[in-house]
């Protein structure tokens, strides 16, 4: 059984042809111009988001690209023993994988937990968002982590850009943790559904629209 990621889960969520087609024939996927154009947007607003909320520059950052998967999963679980910021925190349980945006230490009762945060480009909060979030949490727990509470990151539409690269502002934070943690048997339910539309040797026939 291969570990879905979040993103192929997302997909299955909107349509599991699509699911199917993005596992067994990628070749096939094409990202229009202003799908390109968003994914620019996500990751300067991701770069921004490092910056806020580390910006002492002490947190640690993990590359699964250059690093390769398997130990970018095993450096975050040694990360996650310090006590510093980690982006792009690797997590992989039960049939399926992500990587968190942001995870900060927080102290809770004299112990350090963690308190996690997805950070997107929209300016509200969006349902799909939602599922993420309850499977960023959910898998987090999975591999053990004392996660506190998840929120997600959203551009405030009101900021003002004030000049000289500062961002202070730019994101409004809106918590998701008791909705996230109280969805994980509705998280194990996608990833099995999810599993057996990727198990299945034909895609699967679903009407356009």
């Amino acid at each position: 059984m291969r570990a879905l990621s979040k993103s192929k889960l997302m997909a299955y969520r909107q349509c599991p042809k699509r699911l199917w087609l993005e596992v067994h024939r990628p070749d096939l996927r094409k990202d229009s111009s202003a799908t390109q154009a968003s994914f620019a947007v996500g990751h300067q607003v991701g770069d921004i988001a490092q910056r806020l909320y580390d910006p002492a520059g002490q947190g640690a950052l993990i590359n699964p690209q250059a690093e390769g998967f398997d130990a970018a999963f095993l450096r975050t679980q040694e990360l996650l023993q310090s006590a510093q910021p980690v982006f792009e925190a690797g997590f992989r349980a039960q049939g399926a994988l992500a990587f968190a945006d942001v995870m900060l230490p927080v102290t809770q009762g004299g112990q350090r937990v963690w308190r996690m945060i997805e950070v997107k480009s929209s300016t509200a909060v969006k349902d799909y968002h939602r599922d993420d979030a309850a499977v960023q949490a959910f898998l987090a727990r999975a591999c053990g982590v004392s996660l506190s509470a998840i929120a997600l990151a959203h551009i405030d539409s009101s900021w003002v850009y004030p000049g000289d690269a500062d961002y202070s502002g730019l994101l409004l934070e809106a918590d998701l943790t008791a909705e996230a943690f109280a969805r994980e048997d509705e998280v194990r339910s996608w990833i099995a559904q999810a599993q057996r539309i990727v198990a299945k040797k034909k895609e699967p026939q679903v009407a356009t629209g």
